[in-house]
């Protein structure tokens, strides 16, 4: 796979860093001006998340400050070229409990821990969750930061009482690399407390979780920068003496911008260890369908879109548990994925970990139907990744009701990458023609592209190459239109 990348040689300035925080670990890459990455300046420190049971999803926070510095000081390793920006991005919906010293209390509680879930059931009996979905644009589930307040004040009252602010990963990076915590009003929308029309905390949420403005982050938009010139971080590299820091946004975001998905015309279909489908629009939505996000992003543009906690996972899941033979993901998934459609693949609705999009029910299962003596390994596979097919089409028939049909769709993500074969089963399910984009690691190239908007806004961006044009199978449309109806239902009882 080509990482887009150009030889230093012929790079052109201003440089720029992006940061990536991701499910899997942590990245940095330098940029030049359009926007692409200067190659043999790239780096990736592996980590994992902590999960249990109960529904535990953790990361150590300063470990991931640890992990960025170490990132940095590789990418800028051998390179005098000074950084104009540095633009960071992290996996959405995080939360570090912090005290008054600046020191984390907790571990940074990822978008997938569900411990908070009995505390969701309150909340929407307490408020009116339909027009706190309008007026925020999120939902109250457990991926969003009201339900974890009230986690934190009942369940672990020892942390809560000692707590000073509650950060998003990004925020509390910046605070320990930076000396001052920077939190961006796209992470700020994705906690699911602020107004989507106008930046602010929504006093009903506050009251509810017993919550003070002043222990949440002030939100900024990605023109609201901090100077390095006398920060830790710039006395450790000189070469980001210059530089701004652009407050840290949610990788939705900058998985649309990394691939060029980056007006209401275009769709950005992500499928890594989670899956999504976004479209950025400019303004606001006067009315947002009740399986969909809107979260602001700053001033002029809102992303709109929906996500799945299990798209590569669902994969990860089927390979290891599934015993299937160790190379099928590279050999054997064309002919099985190629294979005509056929009522005797079992029905699947991949909630390994709960649902989010379209009706957020964080106690959801997966349920595997019409499993009979003969369904074999290979079989569950192909109904595993039909399942996540229809979870996609399921959001997009939400989304077209925001901005109409899409004119074109761009998708990236490594679960494609290993399986390039699935991406048949999702044209033909959304019945829309994908162009499988060539770039690696979207979502940093993404907070790069945020960074040179401040510092090289003049500068025309270089267009990432297609790797392969799917079009859908007209013939196949009713199956999976069928296929959606007994999903649906059996998704009612998962």
């Amino acid at each position: 796979m080509s990482r887009f990348a150009v030889d230093p040689a012929h790079a052109i300035a201003p440089f720029v860093l992006g940061l990536d925080v991701g499910s899997g670990g942590t990245r940095a890459a330098l940029y030049d001006a359009t926007g692409r990455e200067v190659a043999g300046h790239r780096h990736k420190v592996p980590h994992a998340f902590t999960t249990a049971a109960d529904g535990t999803s953790t990361l150590d926070a300063d470990q991931v400050c640890e992990e960025l510095r170490t990132a940095i000081g590789a990418v800028l390793d051998g390179t005098e070229a000074p950084v104009a920006a540095i633009g960071i991005d992290t996996f959405a919906s995080s939360l570090v409990v912090v005290d008054d010293t600046g020191r984390a209390l907790s571990p940074c509680i990822t978008y997938a821990d569900t411990r908070c879930r009995a505390h969701v059931a309150t909340l929407r009996a307490q408020l009116d969750a339909a027009a706190l979905h309008q007026r925020t644009g999120a939902r109250i589930a457990a991926s969003y930061l009201a339900p974890r307040l009230r986690w934190l004040r009942e369940d672990q009252p020892d942390i809560a009482r000692r707590a000073a602010r509650f950060m998003a990963l990004g925020e509390y990076a910046a605070l320990r690399l930076l000396g001052e915590p920077a939190l961006g009003t796209a992470s700020a929308a994705w906690s699911g407390m602020i107004d989507r029309r106008t930046g602010e905390y929504v006093p009903e949420l506050l009251q509810a979780t017993d919550t003070e403005t002043a222990e949440l982050g002030r939100p900024r938009d990605p023109s609201d920068t901090l100077p390095l010139a006398d920060s830790p971080l710039a006395r450790e590299f000189p070469q980001l003496v210059g530089a701004m820091w652009v407050p840290v946004v949610g990788d939705g975001l900058t998985a649309n911008l990394g691939i060029g998905a980056t007006g209401p015309d275009t769709w950005g279909i992500s499928t890594a260890t989670s899956g999504a489908i976004r479209r950025l629009v400019e303004g606001n939505v006067d009315r947002l369908p009740e399986g969909l996000w809107a979260y602001r992003v700053d001033q002029r543009r809102t992303l709109v879109g929906s996500a799945m906690s299990d798209a590569g996972r669902m994969l990860d899941w089927a390979g290891t548990r599934l015993a299937i033979p160790e190379d099928i993901a590279h050999t054997d998934t064309t002919a099985l994925l190629s294979a005509p459609v056929s009522d005797a693949t079992p029905l699947v609705v991949p909630f390994l970990s709960g649902e989010r999009g379209t009706r957020w029910r964080d106690g959801a299962r997966a349920v595997f139907a019409g499993i009979s003596a003969s369904t074999t390994a290979e079989d569950l596979l192909r109904g595993s990744l039909e399942g996540l097919a229809l979870s996609y089409l399921r959001i997009a028939d939400q989304l077209e009701l925001v901005g109409g049909a899409p004119q074109r769709i761009v998708l990236s993500g490594g679960m494609t990458e290993n399986v390039p074969a699935w991406l048949h089963l999702l044209a033909d399910a959304l019945q829309k023609p994908i162009d499988h984009v060539a770039i690696s690691r979207s979502t940093m190239r993404g907070a790069a592209l945020l960074a040179l908007e401040q510092v090289a806004p003049d500068v025309p961006i270089a267009e990432v190459p297609v790797r392969e044009t799917v079009e859908p199978v007209a013939a196949h449309g009713e199956y999976y239109r069928e296929r959606l109806a007994r999903f649906e239902a059996l998704a009612d009882v998962a």
